[in-house]
């Protein structure tokens, strides 16, 4: 099946007493951010620990690293599971703070400042320190393929005498994690089996790796550079290499050259993205994969998912993004992106605009509402954004709002004047019905409507309520006189006719 697949399966729990059965899409256990998992154990991971199941009770050293919970406040080492992920501040033994996960520590995950591409300051200050007192050259973070593994550190390499020798420095506060002892031995019975010169210098209280016929060096408590040099240099001496001890001005060279190399390491690389695209600090958020490491200390390259907002004002959107994507593949906000498109895709191309397609319609262009500065030459003719037209009549003049797709599909233009067409239509006669057609007799003394002097008697209805002088049609009567057409022809013989022929009668007088 592909990974994205949405087939329904059925799971099962592969941690150790859990066992738990549950369904879920395989697209939801496969994707790249936030994948599920046992349901059972996300709860268990973050509900209130029992007895001896605290972070206190089952890491007593990271739980001395705790600082502040910032998910949840209230909760310490003492109520936290080791697998919780609230999200907490810590402070390593270097004096450095930085924000992560709870499981995410307790899954091995480091200081961010002391993780100076392998390298850390107390490595580099007990490497200087060596190199002063032996006169050999001592090279930090040596790594290596050894058959069957993947690629293994070794924390100082002295190249003299040949073959070389390789000295792993394991301090208590980075190798007294669960599985570590494990890991400290496999890798050292891979380097043995290699043929390598391998020495260990382990903090005193950790317990030996158990290799037969393997010397066991302690040094420390602690992270004291001089005690674990001089770890190194009993080391050295047993295999007669020379050492002396420094004065104090030599020592304090020897911390200075470890300081400088520190800061090397922790510069981050010679080219950052921030070199490539500056605008990223404005956009920058987090970094999700390695929290702490900002883009001026990741090179173009990096694969580190990031989190960004949008500095846009009018947009602010914040998005998921590899910060290689931003860089090398020149990927910026999507929805800024999305806007883009799809105002590119309502561009019309040459000979397809509205001002080329319909140009009296186009000269009925005010503005496009939404995007100030658009014409008619930035317009499909079925373009769906709101327009505003004014109408091209001398007598109107009416500004109304509509998309140009409602003016060319149904040929629509001014409302103001299509009303007024429409008011004029309803009152006229249909063929045969008009006054002219049915009264030819009163049709014939008929002067003019009064509103509207242009209508003849061929252009108003029987009924019509319009009010008209008439003139008598006998050749010697005088008679004019105002009525409406439906009072002239409402009740023949009675009707509104000429006050001189037909003066009103009188009503008779009671005595």
């Amino acid at each position: 099946m592909p990974l994205a697949s949405t087939d329904q399966c059925q799971w099962r729990c592969s941690a150790e007493g859990c066992g738990k059965q549950w369904p879920t899409r395989l697209q939801f256990r496969t994707r790249t951010i936030n994948p599920t998992g046992c349901p059972e154990c996300w709860k268990r991971r973050n509900r209130a620990p029992g007895p001896g199941e605290s972070l206190a009770d089952l890491n007593p050293a990271l739980a001395r690293q705790f600082r502040r919970n910032l998910s949840r406040p209230g909760r310490g080492p003492d109520t936290l599971r080791p697998q919780s992920h609230d999200l907490c501040e810590w402070e390593c033994a270097q004096g450095h703070f930085w924000p992560a996960k709870l499981a995410n520590r307790t899954n091995g995950r480091g200081c961010s400042d002391c993780t100076g591409h392998g390298r850390s300051p107390f490595e580099c200050n007990v490497a200087m320190l060596v190199e002063a007192a032996s006169g050999l050259s001592v090279e930090l973070d040596h790594r290596l393929h050894l058959p069957g593994r993947r690629q293994d550190r070794f924390d100082l390499y002295l190249p003299q005498p040949l073959p070389g020798l390789l000295i792993d420095l394991d301090p208590e506060w980075t190798h007294n994690r669960p599985g570590s002892l494990e890991r400290d031995t496999a890798k050292t019975v891979a380097a043995l089996a290699a043929g390598l010169d391998v020495e260990r210098i382990r903090s005193r209280g950790l317990p030996p790796v158990p290799v037969h016929g393997f010397f066991h060096n302690e040094a420390g408590p602690g992270v004291n550079p001089h005690d674990w040099a001089e770890a190194v240099g009993t080391v050295l001496r047993r295999r007669g290499l020379p050492w002396r001890q420094l004065t104090a001005a030599e020592t304090t060279a020897a911390l200075m050259k470890g300081a400088h190399l520190w800061e090397r390491a922790v510069a981050g690389p010679a080219t950052s993205a921030l070199d490539v695209v500056p605008h990223l600090e404005e956009e920058f958020v987090a970094n999700l994969t390695k929290p702490g490491r900002a883009p001026g200390r990741m090179p173009p390259g990096c694969n580190d998912l990031c989190q960004w907002r949008c500095r846009k004002p009018d947009c602010g959107h914040e998005w998921k993004a590899a910060i290689a994507s931003r860089v090398l593949d020149g990927r910026s906000c999507p929805e800024c992106g999305h806007a883009r498109v799809g105002a590119a895709n309502s561009r019309p191309g040459p000979g397809e605009s509205l001002a080329e397609t319909n140009p009296s319609m186009a000269e009925e262009l005010i503005e496009v509402i939404d995007h100030p500065g658009w014409t008619a030459l930035d317009l499909f003719p079925t373009s769906n954004k709101a327009c505003r037209w004014r109408c091209p009549a001398p007598s109107c003049r009416f500004e109304y709002p509509a998309p140009p797709s409602r003016r060319t599909g149904q040929s629509s233009g001014c409302p103001r004047c299509a009303r007024q067409r429409t008011a004029a239509a309803r009152v006229r006669p249909k063929p045969g019905k008009s006054l002219q057609d049915v009264y030819p007799n009163i049709a014939g003394e008929l002067l003019e409507v009064t509103d509207e002097p242009h209508l003849t008697a061929k252009d108003i209805r029987p009924s019509s309520t319009k009010p008209c002088w008439w003139s008598c049609s006998k050749p010697s009567c005088p008679g004019r006189w105002e009525a409406t057409p439906d009072q002239r022809t409402r009740r023949r013989g009675t009707g509104k006719r000429c006050p001189v022929c037909h003066p009103p009668r009188k009503s008779p007088t009671r005595t």
